[in-house]
């Protein structure tokens, strides 16, 4: 099928709009792009007058867990929950829905919501659920409040001595609080009955769906090893209609060959780059600083990864096998280390395109701007955590106005992309481009130092074209142009006349994957 999109205003990110496009779903492609009266009509099957609307390249996720966001979707939901009597009701109501034999999981609250002085721990969840174990996320999903059924359950008691107090934390008594971080947050999930995989493809493939209703048709994902099931099989079934650029965890990269073995032929997945954690969250105070946290004697965490020497080890291997290393750094002093590993791979492997992406960036020390240009540094960034992290930053830094301070590296010329991480934020790329424009943040209306907002061109550039760069797919996606994937998505508004808080509510008319409409 030979479509033409005519009578429409057509981004091409370099300062003029054809009114034109033409697009073949046999091959996949982009076929014209122009005036409407330059083209032949007659080549195509289908005329479709869009009446002015605005045409972009589809969107790219740059950051998500997608097997673990689907699923959260169908879990247990604190996001808004701001009293005691929230957490009592939402989570009463889902223990009554709950089948034998399950634990309750998800929650993703934030204490930046709680508009009443009280605190989760085990002895709260014991006083709601003392029958069922229990474990729920902050929504940064870097720590998790369990109850006494669940630390019984997965033997918590019995490993402190392994991830130590930083990880599982005491009162002052030495009593497990119920709060855990990191790896035993990880160790406790591991005891959850798990789903099928048969039941968590079908998950996923209703949110491929709902991805197209945004206009995505391709993701960065954060892909763990047991994903790669769920992937085989709507792989098999043809149900995978999103391009997906897979990162695998650093600590997978010696077995990579034979986890990818299966993937051989298939256009939609692909396997080159691998991700570490090098710190943990500014909710957790994880997150690595130069500076202490607001009255407090500590300044965050590397990751055990980090400390344990296997981060360097390993990247320099990966990096000499010529994949691309991704690393999550939020924290100053994260950030600037994970710089300094960049200069050391120049001159441990030699200079090259490496790319590498630093992920969240949440908190950039000025003095490291210019570093970016200089090592040719990706930055992966996720503008609607703003919402949340304005408010945190005022309440745990002593110098909060760094926080999600991208601009000044961007002004240097370097390429940022966006992404939500997913599920830790909604999806929306209209909601993330709302809050790039605007900061507006929790309790914050008029923008958590505006200084530092982007603008709209800058924001489609890093939802399409950037995100495209960051996966080496440059000379093929994330443009409107011949020849280019035809993954092209019509808009209900045009994102550069309506006003920036009229943005996040946008509305995607039509989604085409290569050529085909998804939406």
């Amino acid at each position: 099928m030979k479509t033409l999109l005519t009578k429409s205003k057509i981004w091409t990110g370099e300062g003029y709009f054809p009114d034109t496009i033409g697009f073949d779903s046999m091959t996949g492609e982009v076929t014209f792009i122009g005036n409407e009266s330059v083209v032949n009509i007659k080549e195509y099957d289908e005329v479709i007058d869009t009446n002015g609307k605005l045409i972009l390249p589809a969107f790219y996720e740059g950051h998500c867990h997608l097997v673990k966001g689907s699923t959260v979707k169908k879990e247990l939901n604190l996001r808004t929950a701001s009293t005691k009597n929230d957490f009592v009701n939402i989570i009463g109501k889902y223990k009554s829905e709950l089948k034998p034999g399950k634990w309750i999981q998800g929650g993703y609250f934030t204490e930046s919501e709680f508009t009443e002085n009280f605190y989760v721990d085990r002895n709260l969840l014991d006083e709601i659920c003392p029958d069922i174990p229990i474990l729920i996320q902050r929504i940064d999903i870097h720590s998790a409040i369990v109850n006494s059924k669940a630390i019984e359950i997965a033997g918590l008691e019995l490993m402190v001595s392994k991830f130590g107090t930083d990880e599982i934390i005491l009162d002052e008594k030495g009593n497990l609080t119920g709060e855990i971080k990191e790896r035993a947050m990880f160790f406790a999930i591991d005891k959850i009955p798990p789903l099928t995989f048969s039941e968590i493809s079908s998950i996923v493939d209703e949110e491929i769906r709902y991805l197209h209703s945004l206009g995505i048709t391709s993701v960065t994902d954060i892909t763990y090893p047991v994903d790669l099931e769920v992937y085989k099989i709507l792989l098999k079934s043809n149900n995978l209609n999103l391009r997906i650029n897979s990162c695998l965890p650093f600590e997978n990269f010696y077995e990579f060959e034979n986890l990818t073995k299966n993937f051989s032929g298939y256009e939609n997945i692909k396997f080159n780059s691998f991700k570490a954690y090098y710190d943990g969250s500014l909710s957790s105070e994880s997150a690595y600083f130069f500076e202490n946290y607001k009255n407090k004697n500590h300044n965050g965490t590397k990751s055990f990864f980090v400390n344990s020497g296997e981060f360097d080890k390993t990247g320099i291997d990966i990096d000499k096998a010529e994949k691309q290393i991704v690393v999550h750094a939020i924290g100053d002093r994260a950030i600037s280390e994970v710089l300094d590993f960049a200069e050391n791979l120049n001159d441990k492997n030699g200079k090259r395109d490496r790319r590498l992406r630093i992920e969240h960036l949440q908190h950039i020390n000025p003095k490291d701007y210019k570093r970016f240009n200089e090592l040719d540094i990706i930055m992966s960034v996720q503008p609607s955590h703003l919402y949340v992290d304005g408010k945190i930053a005022d309440e745990k830094l002593n110098n909060p106005e760094f926080t999600h301070n991208y601009k000044p590296v961007v002004n240097y010329g370097r390429a940022i992309i966006f992404g939500t991480d997913f599920p830790v934020a909604n999806e929306s790329p209209f909601e993330t481009i709302y809050y790039a424009l605007t900061r507006k943040a929790k309790d914050i209306p008029e923008g958590f130092y505006r200084k530092y907002a982007l603008d709209i061109n800058t924001c489609i550039n890093a939802y399409t074209f950037n995100n495209a760069y960051a996966c080496f797919e440059e000379n093929i996606a994330g443009k409107l142009k011949e020849g280019f994937l035809a993954n092209i998505i019509i808009l209900e508004n045009n994102l550069f006349e309506i006003p920036h808080d009229e943005i996040k509510d946008a509305k995607v008319n039509s989604t085409y994957f290569y050529g085909k409409r998804v939406f």
